[in-house]
């Protein structure tokens, strides 16, 4: 895994273009199993012969699942940021299958950064947010963070 970016604390430490490359993500058949029952029981997320009767390769993971380590990897990447809440997620796409032992990874790049007008001392960034196996885009989404500025000296 990529280290983390440790310096990335406050809104001010994000500026509009900067591009982020990380995480390393072992895709298990357990974890996509369990995920599987517990939230999208899809016979292609639970069962071989079925998910291959469909034209699968074998068991697929839940495109959920997917986007929830995306959240997990930038949580390990950016473990300083001061992150109030995130109100949302836009543009999820889901553009290749992920199956056991594929590894993933993500690439970030900052498309807004300002503070906001009705809030003292916070502000926002958007996110576009690209899930990766290797070279090829499995996934993607945007993401916004609402976070506290920096404290005045």
């Amino acid at each position: 895994m990529t280290s983390p970016f440790l310096a990335h604390q406050w809104l001010e430490d994000f500026s509009v273009g900067d591009r982020f490359d990380y995480g390393h993500w072992e895709m298990k058949i357990e974890e996509m199993l369990a995920f599987a029952r517990l939230y999208d029981p899809e016979p292609f997320h639970l069962d071989e012969t079925k998910a291959k009767a469909l034209g699968w390769d074998g068991i697929i993971a839940s495109g959920p699942q997917i986007s929830a380590i995306w959240r997990r990897m930038s949580k390990d990447a950016f473990p300083n940021a001061q992150i109030i809440v995130s109100p949302g997620w836009d543009n999820i796409r889901w553009f290749k299958p992920v199956y056991a032992g594929d590894i993933l990874r993500a690439e970030t790049e900052i498309t807004e950064a300002r503070p906001l007008q009705s809030r003292v001392n916070e502000g926002m960034i958007k996110l576009n947010n690209r899930i990766l196996r290797g070279d090829e885009l499995v996934s993607q989404l945007s993401s916004t963070w609402f976070m506290r500025c920096q404290p005045l000296a």
